[in-house]
């Protein structure tokens, strides 16, 4: 453990062993370890396995492999390269996933960018929202001002996750979407409602209200739609 320029310490960890929480500047795990408390950092990169009995609490935090979380995740910038669950809310100004991400509460953000695989119980809230799939995801509600799903490429990555999630469907699962700018690929949901709404390949949805423009794919499935005047949202 180091000191930090501000009274707070450092701590880098290398190989196996556990960390008291509380307060730090830097926090950089290569191994595996054990938060025994909540943490409040700088700094956070996990490269190996960790585990926080706790939330955390981070200007930039970046996990490069596992990490369970059992409170909520805040930090200004989060980078998720690998698995992370989060037995609570999430927290961000920019949000960037390429893996695999589960959120027992909301997740808030300007800008969130989810490529992979996930399950949110609450509601995905963000300026801009950008999915990607690579497998099944389930959020309950997404609310936004851009909107973006899009099933992943056929090849190179699709190829990676099929052989590690075997059975993979590619299809997000929401309750409702609603937002100013939608387009939608491979989605299942109740209700859909934006401005500018695109209904790709691949859909089914209950009912759609829009306003300004409505697109549906000949291989999509709408059972209602109504358009509105006024501005949506």
């Amino acid at each position: 453990m180091e000191q930090g320029t501000d009274n707070r310490p450092d701590l880098n960890l290398s190989g196996i062993g556990q960390a008291a929480g509380g307060a730090y500047r830097n926090v950089r795990i290569d191994g595996i370890c054990t938060f025994v408390s909540e943490v409040e950092c700088e700094t956070m990169d996990i490269n190996g396995r960790a585990k926080a009995r706790g939330g955390i609490k981070a200007g930039r935090f970046h996990c490069n492999g596992t990490f369970d979380i059992d409170g909520a995740l805040r930090a200004d910038e989060t980078r998720i390269d690998g698995m992370v669950s989060v037995n609570g809310s999430v927290a961000a100004d920019r949000l960037n996933i390429n893996g695999m991400f589960k959120a027992e509460g909301d997740l808030t953000a300007e800008n969130a960018r989810l490529h992979g695989l996930f399950k949110i119980r609450g509601l995905l809230n963000a300026g801009t929202v950008e999915i990607l799939m690579f497998g099944k995801s389930l959020v309950r509600e997404i609310g936004g001002e851009k909107i973006k799903v899009a099933s992943g490429p056929t090849s190179g990555w699709r190829k990676l996750w099929q052989w590690a999630v075997p059975k993979l469907i590619v299809r997000l699962e929401a309750e409702t979407i609603e937002g100013d700018e939608i387009e939608l690929t491979d989605t299942t949901a109740a209700v859909v409602r934006g401005n500018r709404v695109t209904i790709g390949k691949g859909c089914r949805i209950g009912k759609v209200e829009y306003r300004s423009d409505l697109v549906v794919h000949p291989q999509a499935k709408v059972d209602e739609t109504i358009p509105h005047e006024g501005k949506i949202g």
